[in-house]
């Protein structure tokens, strides 16, 4: 069975492989670096893509291959003295000619960077400029432009000018329609018509709904702190800190940025020499350690060669560490422990340089303490110490007498409770290490029950505890510990609880108390205030907004003002909010729900739901006995059908519809659903897995499996959903990528074939391929499908009579060639390179190479270790670490004795050695060849004649 690489291989190989070419940039000239070699490593480095496209595993510098009959050519530059070059560092003072196929320098060294010739034209760059040059290297088309490619068989270029990338013919003029502003890369590809891939600046919309646009290929990854920055990368450069204006905070010079998921304070940055750190502030920390990791959220270990540092937040240095120590480190919640082998324990405060010394034999609590730090000492493992989170010391070198009570340590809501061995409260401390409770308290709450209260209110009037009688002991009364401590207990109340239930977010009722006495029940606030007379005979925890209560013997409901509703006489009744409650008729198993509006004292639906979900802004959910879901309005009438195997509400204004599975296996993420607003109209249409988020400013985030998105504000409209642009939230920013397209241009610069989303091929014998969702096709120049491809990671390399395809047979790589008419004619073993002239290189199973015919047969008598195509006559062929050329019989005409070589074009290929780059003919014989010499390239003829440069520097011997 035929196992298939993954699609996102197959996309690359068509998008990078088949004559594409982008702007040239700063490309050459990273070539010919102050290493004077003449040859290096080739830019293809994955050995694989390199036998795919039969190309040896280095390259020529000194002289680059012939394209069109020209070779571009690195020498003293012609317009600069000889004895002026020679001082230059390296070869700055060298400049980029052509030789023609005879060796002859036609065009004198003047240019700071070349292309190579493509259909009559190089690009080439004077001054910061770039233009174009004739085979004589005349100007026709004038430098003006600050990027240019190479010229197409279309006789179109891409350029760009001041910051716009444009579309120019061999004039030099702007042909076709103007390119989106956001057009960030474009690369036009050989062939007729010519494909043009499009990608785009990503664009960043802030919570304030301004857009910012990134410039130099920059894509954000990762939000980072809290001050608007972001981890981003350049395409060419690395990674780098942005601004929120998407400015380079720290320019992309690191190989990558990350963030730890136990502590994001610091970004970790990779350089080739270790790592740095980057300050959530944007500010980066010049020291370079081999490693750094943390240790909790609050410490990191960073390590050199000669040392072991404690670093904080923000990257500070707090000490230096032995082995020992590093090895004797325990992490506490948020302290670090260190007791390797000293006569006491130390211990690390986060945010203090001071450190904490505690006797000998301390060791930490056995139970979770949050951000406080508990620690023991002695046989019975008695509390003798506590370090609140501020770095203030209750205990240690100064003993506390109820220390050693403590038995139970819980955090809730950033202060520290403390019982003893039964149970009783011992003391609350806060987060600055203060005791709330003095001993009378402590002493008065004493055979009370202690519940605590796990509100997140701020307000410092707001109790801390409910103080609750305990039924078997004496003492009467029920109140609260108050925030400062104090304890207030009324001795009428008999008991006291929450008035909110677990829907208290609805109901209102944050920090009020239902309390029992005597005469009654009611409900008072936080501060015992009574909101409801304490008359009622019995008042239930509220439920989204109503409590059932008795009165006068008879249940009734209550609104969270006091008012009293009646409820009908049924078996079971529970609120659901607003005023509406369902009720079941009996007791019956599966018995249906009907809901009553107790507000308006009638029945709105009988009994006919399964389920009836809360009740708000006019609407809730409602479940049939079969299953499916819908919506109903404040008259009971179905707003939305009841056709949906789930509702959620994702706000006030929208709600998530559910399809039903198709088949009862069917994956969840095959399902669609959709979105659907409480007027009853839909806002997002049936999706296939459709996602939904919510920021922190109510905006909601819509996706999909298949690239879909959409931006919607609270209330449900549309902000954003742009035409093939992906939406992804960046923090409480949103990032708006809007996708690659490629299309095809004819000659005029006019689309051909229009630009789509879907990834496809330059087109070669008028043939390209495109990948479609349900797999790759063959189309012809007009765009139709010729034929449908087999399933497989198809590509079409420049020049090949056929596609190719790189897949995996019983665990081995396999190659398949399909011709123009769709039809898999080649299935072999091994990586084949495309197929030229009924030609092609299969690389075996062992690694050497051989060629194979248009049928698949290979050629028994070629086997190297190195193998390129026949072109001319000759290819490459590689023996040991060198490089030669063979005939079509496999035999040697030039012997392999070469690091770098080219294949034959005009007659002439480029070969180097480590210190010189040659021009051979089909026999051999030197044409031309470049040495350095006197720190100066040095260009000779086949007669070992100098051509250039003409005379020499003055303290060349």
């Amino acid at each position: 069975m035929m196992n298939l690489k993954p699609l996102s291989r197959a996309v690359r190989q068509v998008i990078t492989v088949g004559g594409t070419v982008g702007l040239l940039g700063l490309t050459f000239a990273a070539q010919a670096d102050t290493d004077t070699a003449c040859f290096g490593p080739s830019n293809l480095t994955d050995a694989t893509l390199r036998a795919e496209t039969a190309q040896p595993a280095t390259l020529n510098i000194c002289i680059r291959p012939v394209h069109d009959g020209r070779a571009a050519v690195l020498l003293p530059d012609a317009q600069q003295a000889i004895d002026d070059v020679a001082l230059e560092k390296g070869l700055d003072g060298h400049r980029w000619g052509f030789l023609d196929n005879r060796g002859q320098l036609v065009i004198k060294p003047v240019f700071e960077q070349v292309g190579d010739y493509y259909y009559g034209l190089a690009a080439a760059q004077q001054k910061g400029k770039w233009g174009y040059i004739d085979n004589t290297g005349n100007w026709v088309i004038q430098p003006i432009f600050d990027k240019a490619g190479n010229f197409t068989q279309v006789d179109l270029a891409v350029v760009n000018n001041a910051g716009k990338n444009e579309i120019i013919n061999r004039k030099g003029q702007t042909v076709g329609k103007p390119l989106d502003a956001l057009v960030d890369d474009v690369q036009l590809s050989d062939g007729n018509p010519a494909r043009l891939a499009l990608n785009y600046k990503t664009v960043l919309l802030s919570p304030d709904d301004k857009r910012h646009v990134a410039n130099d290929k920059m894509e954000v990854v990762l939000p980072f702190g809290q001050s608007g920055l972001f981890i981003a990368r350049d395409a060419d450069q690395g990674y780098g800190i942005a601004s929120q204006n998407l400015d380079w905070r720290i320019n992309p010079q690191f190989s990558n940025i990350t963030l730890n998921d136990s502590n994001t304070a610091l970004a970790i940055a990779k350089t080739q020499d270790g790592v740095q750190l980057i300050r959530t502030d944007g500010v980066l920390n010049d020291k370079t350690y081999q490693s750094v990791s943390p240790l909790n959220d609050k410490f990191w270990l960073a390590k050199t060669a000669d040392k072991n540092s404690l670093l904080d937040n923000d990257g500070n240095e707090i000490a230096s560490l032995s082995n020992e120590a590093v090895a004797g480190l325990t992490v506490q919640g948020e302290f670090l422990l260190d007791n390797s082998g000293k006569e006491n324990l130390t211990v690390f405060v986060p945010g203090k340089k001071q450190i904490i010394t505690l006797p000998k034999g301390s060791v930490p609590f056995d139970q979770p303490s949050g951000s406080f730090l508990l620690t023991t000492r002695g046989d019975q493992h008695k509390v003798n110490a506590i370090i609140s989170p501020d770095g203030s010391l209750i205990g240690g070198a100064q003993p506390v007498n109820w220390l050693a009570q403590v038995n139970n340590a819980e955090v809730i809501n950033g202060r520290l409770w403390l019982h003893d061995e039964q149970g009783a409260l011992i003391n609350i401390i806060d987060n600055a290490g203060k005791t709330l409770l003095n001993a009378k308290n402590v002493a008065a709450l004493n055979d009370y029950r202690i519940q605590p209260l796990n509100d997140q209110q701020t307000d410092k009037s707001s109790p801390l505890a409910l103080i609750r009688p305990d039924p078997d002991a004496s003492k009467a009364g029920a109140g609260f510990i108050r925030a400062d401590g104090g304890v207030q207990i009324e001795g009428k109340w008999q008991d006291i609880e929450p008035a909110d239930s677990s829907e208290s977010a609805r109901s209102g009722l944050a920090q009020q108390f239902i309390v029992k006495t005597a005469q009654g029940t009611g409900v008072v606030d936080a501060q015992g205030k009574t909101l409801i007379p304490l008359t009622e005979d019995n008042i239930a925890p509220f439920i989204n907004g109503y409590a059932l209560d008795y009165q006068d013997g008879k249940l009734t409901t209550i609104d969270t003002h006091g008012k009293h509703f009646a409820l009908p006489n049924e078996f079971e009744l529970q609120s659901v909010g607003n005023g509406w409650f369902r009720f079941r008729e009996t007791a019956a198993e599966g018995a249906l729900w009907g809901i009553y509006d107790v507000v308006n004292q009638k029945v709105i639906v009988g009994p006919n739901y399964q389920s009836v979900g809360t009740f708000e802004n006019g609407l809730a959910d409602v479940q049939l006995p079969n299953g499916q879901w819908g919506i109903i309005d404040a008259g009971g009438k179905l707003l939305v059908a009841p056709d949906y195997a789930s509702v959620r509400r994702i706000n006030n204004a929208l709600w998530q519809l559910t399809l039903p599975r198709k088949t009862p296996d069917q994956p969840a993420s095959e399902l669609q659903s959709e979105i659907i607003a409480n007027d009853g109209k839909v806002r997002i249409g049936l999706t296939t897995d459709l996602n939904v988020n919510q920021f922190n400013d109510g905006r909601i985030l819509a996706t999909s499996a298949e690239g879909q998105s959409w931006l919607l504000d609270a209330q449900g409209n549309i902000e954003l959903h742009e035409q093939q642009t992906k939406i992804t939230a960046v923090g409480d920013w949103v990032k708006l990528s809007r996708q690659p397209q490629i299309g095809y241009l004819n000659a005029q610069g006019i689309w051909q074939i229009q630009p789509q989303i879907l990834p496809s091929s330059a087109f070669v014998n008028a043939r390209a391929l495109r990948i479609q969702p349900q797999g790759t096709e063959l189309i012809d120049e007009k765009g139709v499908r010729v034929a449908a491809m087999p399933d497989g990671n198809w590509q079409l390399p420049a020049g090949s009579d056929m596609s190719v395809s790189y897949d995996t047979e019983d665990g081995k790589p396999t190659t398949r060639y399909v011709d123009t008419t769709g039809k898999l004619v080649i299935t072999t073993p091994g990586i084949g390179s495309g197929m030229q002239g009924g030609q092609a290189v299969l690389s075996e199973a062992d690694g050497n190479k051989t060629w194979i015919d248009a049928q698949g047969h290979p050629s028994a008598a070629i086997n190297f270790s190195g193998l390129g195509l026949i072109s001319e006559g000759l290819a490459f062929a590689q023996v040991g670490e060198n490089y030669g050329y063979i005939n079509a019989q496999g035999s040697f005409v030039i012997p392999p004795v070469f690091n770098a070589v080219s294949a034959f074009n005009s007659g002439v290929a480029i070969v180097s050695t480590a210190k010189m780059s040659m021009m051979l003919d089909a026999t051999g014989k030197p044409l031309a060849r470049v040495d350095h010499e006197c720190g100066i390239q040095v260009l000779y003829g086949s007669g070992n004649t100098r051509l250039w440069p003409q005379t020499m520097p003055v303290k060349c011997p």
